[in-house]
């Protein structure tokens, strides 16, 4: 008898308005513990890019939008009116426009924004209702709710402001604009003197334009004016920054490095923000633009190359709390935030501790406990635990740029900040084998389920194992540039340096780049097939590599120089050719022998074209270690060849799915002033600019 009273007892508990406060305060844990991991995993979406982590952010991403509004309808909709209840209220209110590590997941999300703004305002509304009718005689309680719904209103504000900011119609353009005007005549500033190394001569805009951002433009050239810039209270440029830093007496020498290239990396940000609002680039193919690179960031040798990369790195990871994070725009707000909302919720868990603590009708406990008052105070606690989150995984490079700033504007002294060991990128290259997976037959079960959310994966579309970016990888790519004299070849140039440019030009001319990149790549995997070299790092640059940029046909055309829609047909046509012409071949070593022996008298396929090519190799060149090396050296002149390219938006949007070694590309390329590639091998003359022309002559 006593186990059916128990089950009884417990039935009529679940039912009616005990249990209707069960669901609340069920979203309501939900609802914050989704706020928690926002904040914790929002910003390493850039570090990791498992498909199933980028899933689970993008599902916590979308539930916190439903749940907080649902829960505060609940809320208003029932009886709900304590005090108490009023709290949870505002508690949701400010969860809803807090997040700062994810305050938008995709770059469409930007330009939502009014919608979204909609949808807040009606939030606020109803939790002022809620406020309003409300009961309760706890002054602790009151002010803090009133605090709550304040604070929640001017963090609607900023948000909303600061996505303003990132949106192509909005800041983006206005202050793009500003440094675009700047730059058409920023080289007639620069003094005689031109050292990449010191920045000297390089007036390069660091801080200043946004003052001047809301100005009218004045005649007779209708730009924003020189003069107008130069009187703003923050002005300055990359060239006085960096002699304040040198001038400044650090206790570590590395120190000094971190300093100069985190605010190097800020300056190359806001140049390369002009590329998303189709702005021309002023200093483009002037010879100071091209040597920026070739002698300031790759001053010839190993240790280099792999600065340059990581100041790229940097720059991106500006570009991506811009986009996608509100931490570049946090400043003062943030850290008065963290102070308020500390003294807050000190008063409120004095206010749930108090005698004078306001108990609820709805009264809940469970041997003993009030359910309520705990479940309040847990809410209460996430706010610290957040804030920790937030001063844990804050960025040091904003802490050092913000001081840096203070330091040139006011004087203010410079605390020394070492640099830390933060991860900014996955530095990881996406593989793909055509010969390898050409056979791979997805089920698109989730596709079907998710009528089409989840993107069907297409025949032989299946992506290979990760590997790290070596900084082997690194070094061969940015010294091939350098040896090239800045000039972009279309892997001749690597042929001709090895004594075999007569031997394989006909595999550098093919119809489309798509045509060369497979060819190569399947040439590549033949030439893998035999007995590997252990420990050969020429194999390891041209096997990742080669793979790399076959991931980029099967995955990322908008990246790759021909038509996106182009390129799938291609793949999906060498796919089905593969499937048809090499049945029966289970093994890669079956598939690479029948390429190889059996492909006689071809039509013009790739496949054949790349059998060709890999016969050729393994002839002309019997030695392994050379041929390897030949490899590397096309790969590594051949992917520069690619990496120019007028669509920044898709680079904005792979930011936030781990980024790409291309992208890291396209940046630097873009700050040596090289937008477009040669239409011939002959490359970019690094003296007179590109192929002879000038930077009016070349739209973004």
């Amino acid at each position: 008898m006593e186990p059916k009273n128990t089950t009884a007892a417990w039935a009529q508990r679940l039912s009616g308005m005990e249990a209707r406060l069960i669901h609340v305060e069920v979203l309501l844990l939900l609802s914050t513990f989704a706020w928690v991991l926002l904040e914790l995993f929002g910003s390493f979406r850039r570090r990791y890019n498992h498909g199933f982590f980028r899933l689970f952010v993008w599902t916590v991403y979308t539930l916190s939008t439903v749940l907080v509004p649902y829960t505060i309808g609940l809320l208003q909709a029932g009886p709900y009116r304590d005090q108490t209840f009023v709290l949870w209220g505002t508690i949701l209110l400010l969860i809803q426009v807090n997040p700062v590590s994810l305050s938008t997941y995709s770059i469409q999300d930007i330009e939502h924004r009014k919608r979204i703004l909609v949808q807040q305002a009606s939030q606020i509304f109803l939790v002022l209702w809620l406020i309003i009718n409300g009961s309760g005689s706890n002054k602790s309680y009151r002010g803090t709710i009133w605090i709550f719904y304040i604070h929640s209103i001017i963090l609607t504000f900023t948000k909303f402001g600061n996505l303003s900011k990132s949106s192509n119609k909005g800041g983006l353009l206005a202050h793009s604009k500003v440094v675009a005007d700047y730059m058409m005549i920023e080289h007639q500033l620069a003094h005689d003197v031109i050292n990449p190394g010191t920045m000297e001569g390089y007036r390069y805009i660091v801080d200043g334009e946004k003052e001047v951002a809301s100005l009218l433009p004045t005649a007779p050239e209708y730009r924003v004016g020189l003069n107008e810039v130069m009187s703003t209270h923050r002005y300055f440029t990359i060239d006085s920054a960096w002699q304040r830093i040198n001038s400044h007496s650090f206790k570590h020498k590395e120190s000094v490095d971190f300093y100069k290239d985190t605010v190097l990396s800020f300056t190359l940000f806001k140049l390369l923000k002009r590329r998303f609002c189709g702005y021309r680039l002023g200093e483009a193919g002037l010879e100071k633009t091209l040597h920026l690179v070739l002698h300031g960031l790759l001053s010839g040798n190993d240790r280099s190359y792999v600065r340059a990369f990581r100041v790229i790195e940097v720059e991106l990871s500006f570009l991506y709390d811009y986009f996608y994070t509100m931490e570049l725009f946090s400043g003062t707000w943030f850290w008065s935030g963290i102070v308020i909302s500390t003294a807050i919720v000190w008063n409120s868990i004095s206010g749930a501790f108090s005698r004078h603590y306001h108990h609820s009708n709805l009264e809940q406990r469970v041997n003993g406990t009030d359910v309520i008052r705990w479940v309040t105070i847990a809410l209460l606690a996430n706010f610290v635990l957040v804030y920790i989150i937030r001063v844990y995984i804050m960025p040091n490079r904003l802490a050092v740029l913000e001081e840096l700033c203070h330091h040139i504007t006011y004087e203010f002294p410079i605390t020394e900040e070492r640099p830390g060991a933060q991860v900014t990128w996955e530095r990881k290259l996406r593989q793909y084998s055509l010969l390898h997976d050409f056979d791979y037959d997805p089920w698109n079960v989730l596709s079907f389920l998710s009528l089409g959310l989840i993107e069907a994966t297409r025949k032989g579309q299946k992506s290979g194992e990760k590997i790290k970016l070596a900084d082997t990888v690194i070094v061969r790519v940015l010294s091939q540039f350098k040896e090239n004299n800045g000039k972009l070849e279309n892997g001749q140039s690597a042929l001709a340096t090895n004594q075999l440019g007569s031997q394989f030009s006909w595999a550098c001319t093919l119809p489309t780049h798509i045509h060369t990149i497979l060819v190569w790549h399947i040439a590549t995997t033949i030439s893998w097939n035999e007995v590997p070299l252990e420990g050969n790092v020429d194999l390891l640059i041209a096997v990742s590599l080669s793979d790399y940029c076959a991931y980029l046909v099967a995955f990322v055309p908008d990246m790759l120089p021909s038509h996106s829609y182009d390129t799938r047909r291609m793949f999906d046509a060498v796919v089905m050719e593969a499937r048809q012409r090499l049945a029966g071949c289970e093994t890669l070593s079956c598939r690479c022998e029948k390429l190889m022996t059996g492909l006689h008298n071809d039509d013009g396929t790739i496949l054949y074209m790349g059998a060709e090519l890999g016969r050729q190799l393994r002839d002309t060149v019997p030695d392994r270690e050379q041929r390897w090396k030949v490899l590397a050296d096309f790969w590594a002149e051949y992917i520069l060849f690619l990496a120019p390219s007028g669509n920044a938006d898709i680079h904005a949007e792979m930011l936030a799915s781990g980024g790409e070694f291309m992208t890291h590309l396209w940046a630097l390329l873009t700050h040596a002033g090289i937008l477009e590639r040669p239409s011939s091998s002959s490359g970019f003359d690094a003296p007179g600019g590109l192929n002879g022309t000038t930077a009016q002559d070349f739209e973004v």
